[in-house]
């Protein structure tokens, strides 16, 4: 396979520096320790930066000769969301990164944090109080300058709605706590220390307050309109969006970032389920990239093709079975053992993963505040026999009240992964029920513990550049209800190191904080922790900018990629 933009080499020294202090670009004061990260116009809009289809020019980038230079994305799931404090996952962070702007970013080189809406920033009273300046060229869709009061809004209905990366903020921020000083400079005060503050920032997406404001309905934020408007200052405008079908949106001419001649006019993403139709639409060229979930068949076929190159990256994401344990038979921890002493490892990651290794507990090895005493789990179906006998279920009892394993329906890989459990569990006499359903349908059920399945397949990949991600994220009661915390698990102990952790402004007592964390969840098995997958999509040939971001979805950022050459190869 093709070298990808990032090699191991740069990739393994750059999470390795998280041990230690950075100085981030566009920082000013303060001087706390921060962790490095591990790890977006057309002509005519409504006054109120609707979804008008619009006409692209030579201003917006594009071909000379007038045809529009089209950016076709294809997705393997259903896009959930569209309103940005609801995002949690890779599509809707596509729509997100495209359609608003984060008010901090990730620079795709250092894979740090750096400035982005907020240009500057100090912190005051000990990592208490962060004042950042924002940029004075911002606009939104509709012409209207962003200024520290849609900041502030955003950040309001963040807290409000307890929607998205909401648990980010809550147990530190209330409506009173972020203020506008003045027309382009933003107080937050945490109610205590915060020492990842700045990393939570990348996912934070600045909204249009007068326009989102003008559109709420019974006192929703105006949720329902952004399900079909965009209202962001980001490099598109949304013109249509067809829920489980595709995507559609033009460049917004005067994004403040610029454009380049062969930026793109249009952005679309069309959802494909079937893994031999993403295939085939790559190798006949009407397709610019598709996502990372496909199994490893179908990206060998792609890099064969002369049109279509197949970067593999390391990349900070788990795979894995998380298992319900509020529903039975789940709930017993010895049963939870059982299931994943059973599971084949190296076949996941030899023969349905195609590479990458297997995980040691929740946060990926190359993540700097990894566990290295953690070991990695294998096959051993004796182990798995003994925590049986342990349990307060026998097999019967388990078979009586049913495992249900639910898969992403259509996706080749999440299938394999599910029988490969299912294999597993019927050398102990366990049936496995394995569910195909739609990516929508499963976020949807994982918003109360009663309906989450028993298991579910989830890659989950860096949301923010920290270890907290992949602890506070998946096992603080403050985050469950999202498919990335299906497991429902915590205790006290874990909760409290989990809260120490965040409090932390050293560095190195934070990360040692959450390595005490991954023991903690290990003890408990909550998962089946398969694997540390590589990053492989496919590129169209002639897509030039394309860059690994790190964090979810940043590395869709379609503004910073152009067309290099005639039309799709």
């Amino acid at each position: 396979m093709a070298t990808g933009d990032t090699d191991r080499r740069k990739f393994l020294e750059l999470m390795g520096a998280g041990a230690a202090s950075v100085a981030l670009a566009g920082c000013s004061g303060g001087g706390d320790e921060q962790e490095t990260t591990e790890s977006s116009g057309g002509d005519q809009t409504e006054s109120s930066g609707g979804s008008d289809t619009t006409e692209s020019t030579d201003d917006s980038g594009g071909s000379d000769d007038g045809q529009e230079n089209d950016f076709h994305f294809i997705a393997g799931q259903v896009f959930g969301t569209l309103d940005p404090a609801e995002q949690v996952d890779y599509t809707q962070g596509l729509a997100a990164q495209n359609l608003y702007d984060e008010f901090i970013t990730v620079d795709p080189e250092s894979l740090q944090p750096t400035e982005h809406i907020a240009q500057s920033w100090e912190t005051q009273d000990g990592g208490q109080t962060w004042v950042f300046t924002l940029r004075e060229d911002v606009t939104f869709t509709d012409g209207e300058s962003l200024t520290a009061e849609d900041v502030v809004y955003s950040m309001e209905r963040m807290l409000a709605m307890e929607a998205g990366y909401s648990s980010f903020w809550l147990d530190y921020l209330d409506a009173e706590s972020v203020t506008a000083e003045d027309e382009y400079t933003v107080q937050f005060e945490f109610n205590q220390p915060y020492g990842p503050a700045l990393a939570t920032f990348v996912q934070f997406y600045i909204v249009n307050s007068a326009v989102v404001q003008e559109n709420e309905q019974d006192g929703d934020y105006g949720n329902a309109y952004l399900q079909n408007n965009s209202a962001g200052s980001g490099a598109y405008v949304l013109d249509n969006w067809e829920q489980g079908n595709s995507i559609e949106a033009s460049a917004y001419e005067d994004y403040w970032k610029g454009w380049d001649d062969n930026s793109f006019d249009t952005f679309r993403s069309t959802v494909i389920t079937e893994q031999s139709t993403i295939v085939s639409t790559m190798q006949q060229g009407d397709g610019d990239m598709t996502d990372q979930y496909m199994g490893t068949n179908a990206y060998e076929q792609m890099d064969s093709f002369p049109n279509v190159r197949v970067p593999e990256v390391p990349q900070l994401q788990l795979l894995h079975i998380p298992m319900n344990t509020q529903k039975a038979p789940t709930d017993d921890v010895n049963v939870r053992k059982a299931i994943a002493h059973a599971f084949d490892y190296e076949s996941a990651v030899n023969d349905i993963v195609g590479g990458g290794a297997v995980a040691a507990g929740s946060v990926p090895a190359e993540m700097a505040g990894h566990n290295d005493d953690l070991e990695p789990m294998s096959q051993d179906l004796d182990r798995a026999q003994e925590f049986l006998d342990q349990s307060d279920y026998t097999v019967e009892e388990i078979n009586e009240i049913g495992l249900e394993h639910v898969v992403v329906a259509g996706t080749e890989l999440q299938r394999q992964i599910g029988l490969l459990n299912q294999s597993g569990l019927s050398e102990l006499g366990i049936e496995v029920e394995i569910n195909p359903q739609q990516w929508a349908r499963i976020t949807d059920r994982a918003t109360s513990e009663e309906s989450t399945a028993h298991m579910t397949n989830i890659f989950h990949t860096a949301k923010m550049p920290s270890p907290d991600t992949f602890t506070y994220q998946m096992y603080h009661p403050s985050s469950f209800g999202s498919y990335i915390s299906q497991s429902w698990y915590t205790t006290d102990e874990l909760t409290s190191v989990l809260e120490d952790a965040r409090s932390a402004t050293d560095l190195e007592t934070r990360l040692g904080l959450y390595q005490d964390a991954q023991e903690l969840i290990v003890d408990g098995m909550p998962s089946v922790f398969i694997a540390n997958p590589p990053y492989r999509i496919g590129i169209n040939e002639n897509v030039g900018g394309w860059s690994y971001g790190g964090v979810m979805s940043f590395d869709w950022d379609v503004h910073s990629m152009y067309r290099d050459g005639d039309g799709r190869a």
